[in-house]
């Protein structure tokens, strides 16, 4: 698994810029115009907005605590709004990293791992709802591999969600085992941005879909992040069509992050709803404007201050829980 899932840290990218126009605007083909690439942008836009609206009117007439939090906003909502667009225009740029910045992000602010896990989740319900949607109604989904990945996936997140809210009152000891692999992902981006212009190498072809899926459902609920870095990189490592990997990767992480999201909320008797809220929101805002920049940013230089940042938030956090210990 560790080979397969490091030997793609030299193809995601290209495989993303690739296919970036699918997730940000459908498919265009020698028929298209641009009146209706624009209208059909618009169309998710208002879409997302739509569900987003939908989403919050629920919340605030089932879940008393977040009225509570909406009429007394803490200043650290702020401080999240402003994460969740950054982390998303990032995400936007290089494809990558939304999950791990924002994870790493919210353990530094003292948010506990179920928590932190809980707001990623959360957050990430819209954007992969209407990418999956768009990489469905464009023919990118694989119906045999979603069906393979999709229990299993499920499954594997479920229980990693439960576990780690069922440890939430030991998360001083949670907390840098999540920081370990916060910081395993980012020395992971850095070597990526590193070989980022190195040849693909082609590994052998995956034949456990079924057990792939459990262990990146589990590891990204566990982590806060990872389905993608794990799931898509190992199927296109595994020599699987690149176009069809990614569409059918973002149609799970749909109901990926969902049921997360609705195990971590059922399991933890308090959900830190200004962390949640500052990401959706922020990351909302921020979509529409990371497909438009995205092409404009080394998308390398990127990379390499991500991993840079992840790494010395994630050994500070180490270092903390060992010398307390101490």
């Amino acid at each position: 698994m560790e080979k397969e899932t490091t030997s793609l840290v030299t193809t995601v990218p290209a495989e993303e810029a690739a296919l970036k126009p699918l997730l940000v605007g459908g498919a265009v083909t020698g028929g298209d115009t641009a009146a209706a690439v624009k209208k059909q942008r618009w169309i998710y836009w208002l879409t997302g907005i739509l569900l987003l609206v939908v989403t919050l009117v629920l919340v605030w007439y089932l879940v008393p605590e977040f009225r509570v939090h909406v009429e007394d906003v803490p200043p650290t909502f702020y401080y999240f709004l402003a994460a969740g667009f950054l982390f998303a225009m990032i995400d936007g740029a290089i494809g990558m990293s939304y999950g791990i910045t924002s994870t790493t992000f919210s353990l530094s602010m003292g948010i506990p791992p179920a928590s932190a896990s809980t707001a990623v989740h959360i957050s990430e319900i819209l954007s992969n709802g209407i990418a999956g949607w768009m990489h469905f109604k464009m023919g990118n989904v694989n119906k045999k591999l979603f069906k393979i990945l999709i229990i299993p996936g499920i499954t594997g997140a479920v229980i990693g969600a439960y576990l780690l809210s069922s440890l939430e009152h030991y998360s001083m000891y949670t907390k840098p085992v999540v920081s370990l692999y916060t910081l395993i992902l980012g020395s992971v981006i850095f070597k990526r941005a590193i070989q980022a212009q190195r040849a693909r190498k082609t590994g052998k072809k995956i034949k456990r879909i079924g057990l792939l899926g459990f262990g990146g459902g589990f590891i990204d609920a566990i982590g806060g992040g990872g389905w993608g870095s794990i799931v898509l990189s190992s199927l296109i490592a595994g020599g699987r069509h690149p176009r069809f990997s990614l569409g059918t990767v973002k149609a799970t992480r749909f109901f990926i992050a969902m049921l997360s999201s609705l195990t971590f909320v059922a399991a933890l008797s308090h959900v830190h709803w200004d962390a949640v809220l500052g990401l959706v929101i922020g990351s909302a805002v921020a979509s529409p404007i990371a497909a438009r920049v995205s092409n404009k940013i080394s998308a390398k230089t990127i990379m390499m201050a991500v991993s840079l940042i992840v790494i010395a938030a994630s050994i500070k956090s180490i270092y903390t829980f060992v010398f307390k210990i101490l």
